[in-house]
């Protein structure tokens, strides 16, 4: 995707993990899906939360999270000059406040687990 505050790119893996109720995605679907929020000018932020919306719309899951981990073009060769990666995490429906469901979730976007598809 594109960083809207300095038009340059941003890079990386989207975690995604949900606990279903009764619809399920293929799971080639989910990068397409990821695509079509960042082919436009985006900040890491909106990008995670539009996705996760459309997620919670299409499949009305019990819970849903998403992770983004992404390298900015605008932190390595502008300001800082550091390639750090930058990790954006939102959490969605009604069972996500449940405890038991809220460590599934976060089990499912950690970093050696979880689908993942390339920003």
């Amino acid at each position: 995707s594109m960083c809207e505050h300095h038009l340059l790119p941003f890079s990386g893996m989207a975690h995604v993990a949900y606990i279903p109720d009764g619809k399920v995605l293929g799971l080639s679907k989910f990068p397409r899906l990821l695509n079509v929020f960042a082919r436009r000018l985006q900040l890491q932020e909106r990008l995670s939360a539009n996705f996760a919306d459309a997620v919670m719309t299409l499949l009305q899951p019990r819970a849903l999270a998403v992770a983004l981990e992404a390298t900015h073009a605008c932190m390595c060769h502008r300001g800082v000059g550091v390639a750090a990666s930058t990790r954006t995490l939102v959490l969605r429906g009604p069972g996500r406040d449940e405890l038991a469901a809220k460590e599934q979730l976060l089990s499912g976007v950690s970093f050696s687990s979880g689908a993942r598809a390339r920003l």
